[in-house]
Order: structure tokens, then sequence, then C-alpha cells
């Protein structure tokens, strides 16, 4: 009782998930497109029980990992110093994969969705909520900038990650400004310049601060 007191609301949303795929699988198409181009054009197809059913068996498959995870970290008495963190990043985790779901469940349908743009919606904002995150996530083995000196080092760990939420906040937000105000190839350049950028200049500064600490 005590556990699903506390994961009844994410066991709800991969419960809706996977009844949703049920219901809509005798109306899918034989072939369900499962990958768009950088122009958003559909470029890959799969079959109806592929397309229907990987997105909430996936899900599933990530919500049991992520519960196995801090038993399986030789670091794993650190996930209680992070425990509300851990949750929120499982939480957008899902939240994330059951958006993509029904958006390319909606395309497969027959509606009109702009896929490139909301998907990079969403990616975005996820980027931007992991950001907000990573400050708080304590050394561990499988969470957050994993590099050798950060493992190594939980002083390197520390201001790795108050460094690196800051700049996946700011790359984050300037690429969901970016992928609302351009379109098709631009958008998808937009969002990875806003992605992998942060995530340079952190691995970047991350190995400084390790030199500096291995000097003094």
């Amino acid at each position: 009782m005590k556990f699903l007191k506390k994961e009844w609301f994410l066991l709800l949303i991969l419960i809706i998930q996977l009844i949703a795929a049920i219901i809509i699988y005798p109306y899918m198409p034989d072939q369900v497109p499962t990958h768009w181009n950088m122009r958003g054009e559909i470029d890959d197809y799969s079959s109806k029980e592929f397309g229907t059913f990987f997105l909430p068996l996936m899900n599933i498959g990530l919500y049991v990992l992520f519960l196995a995870l801090p038993h399986l970290d030789p670091k794993k008495a650190n996930y209680d110093k992070f425990h509300g963190s851990y949750r929120l990043i499982r939480f957008a985790t899902h939240i994330f994969f059951t958006f993509m779901f029904f958006i390319t469940a909606a395309v497969s349908l027959g509606y009109s969705v702009d896929v490139g743009l909301w998907i990079s919606v969403g990616v975005a904002l996820l980027f931007i909520v992991m950001g907000n995150i990573m400050g708080r996530v304590r050394h561990n083995y499988f969470v957050g900038f994993r590099y050798p000196w950060t493992l190594a080092n939980e002083e390197v760990w520390r201001k790795t990650h108050r460094f690196g939420s800051k700049a996946m906040v700011i790359g984050g937000v300037l690429a969901l400004v970016g992928v609302v105000l351009t379109q098709d190839t631009a958008r998808f350049i937009v969002l990875m310049v806003g992605l992998f950028i942060p995530t340079i200049i952190t691995t970047v500064y991350s190995y400084l601060v390790f030199k500096n600490i291995e000097k003094s």
C-alpha cells in the first residue's frame, strides 16, 4: 500500500497510455509512421503492432529500470539525498514519452499535427526541466553528468552539476524560443544547438575544474 501511495500517479500515466494503445489499435493503419526527417516529413514506417505498442511498453520498461537503478548503484545511499529530484526525473521522462505517443498516434490516425514542432517543443521543455533538477543530483553512477572525472571526484561532480544545470536551462529556453520561431531544417538545427552546446560547454568546464583540483 505504501508503494502504491507513492507511485499511483506514475502508474496511472502508464496504464492510461497502455489502455489508449489498446483502444486505438483497431483503427491504426497497417504501416504506422515512426520517424520524421529534419523537414518534418515521414521517412520511416513500422508495423501496426510495433507502431502502436512500442512507446507504451518502452515507458513501462523505463519505469521498471528507474525503480531498479538505485538498488544497482554502488552509490545507492546517495539516492536518499536527492530522492525528490529523482522522482521528478522519472515523472518528466514518463510524461515526455506519453506525450510523444499521443502525438505520433494522432498523426497515424489522420489528424493534422505538426510533429516537428510539437516534438521539438517537448524535447526543449524536457531539457529545461532536467536542467532545473541537475543541480540537486548527488554523486551516483547512473544519473547526471557522468564523466570519468565527475565519478572520480565529488567536488568536481558538485561544481559540474551546478554549472551544467544553468547551462541546460539557458540552452533549453533558447531552443524552445527558436523552434517556435523557425521551421523544418532550421528548427532541427536550432534544437540541436540548444541541446548540444550547453552539453559541450559543461563537459569542457567540468574537465577544467578537475584539472585545477588535481593540480592543487
